[in-house]
């Protein structure tokens, strides 16, 4: 498998992770805080700004938020994938770092600087910190998720070789 495809893949497995352990933060949040999750709100506002979700429904909304959000998981896992074959080390620390950047680039840097209101500074204490400990968990699984495809190769689940993927 070749590396960009390994990182797309490693990074919509990690999305499921860190989607899983959102869903369970979100029960923690005091009841004035439990406003829809970041992903909900920022594919709403990107989708309001660009013209992209206009006039959609409800069920369409959610699956804009679900597919941009896979989205950004899969390209940032790309990303990673590239940069992990050219540094060696542990995958629990690689990926959990690059989390934490992929957290503060995204919450601190893109976000506000596309005007979107759905930054860190304009987050209470409590929400941050769900969202840094997603990205923690979206790290820790992209990491072992690449390492794990690349130890593979083209061997898929059932321990066959898939020609496709040999290419």
């Amino acid at each position: 498998m070749n590396t960009l495809l390994r990182g797309l893949w490693a990074g919509v497995m990690a999305t499921s992770s860190m989607t899983i352990s959102l869903f369970q933060a979100f029960k923690s949040l005091p009841f004035l805080q439990k406003a829809p999750l970041p992903p909900a709100l920022l594919s709403r506002e990107i989708g309001e700004k660009t013209g992209l979700a206009k006039n959609l429904t409800s069920q369409q909304q959610q699956m804009f938020t679900m597919v941009s959000h896979f989205g950004y998981g899969a390209a940032a896992g790309a990303v990673y994938a590239i940069l992990a074959s050219k540094l060696p080390g542990n995958p629990v620390i690689k990926g959990s770092l690059f989390g934490v950047g992929v957290w503060l680039a995204s919450y601190y840097g893109l976000i506000p600087s596309m005007g979107l209101s759905t930054s860190a500074p304009n987050m209470t204490k409590k929400r941050n910190f769900m969202m840094f400990a997603s990205h923690i968990v979206w790290g820790i699984s992209l990491g072992y998720a690449e390492q794990e495809l690349r130890r593979r190769g083209s061997t898929m689940l059932d321990g066959r070789r898939n020609p496709v993927l040999a290419k």
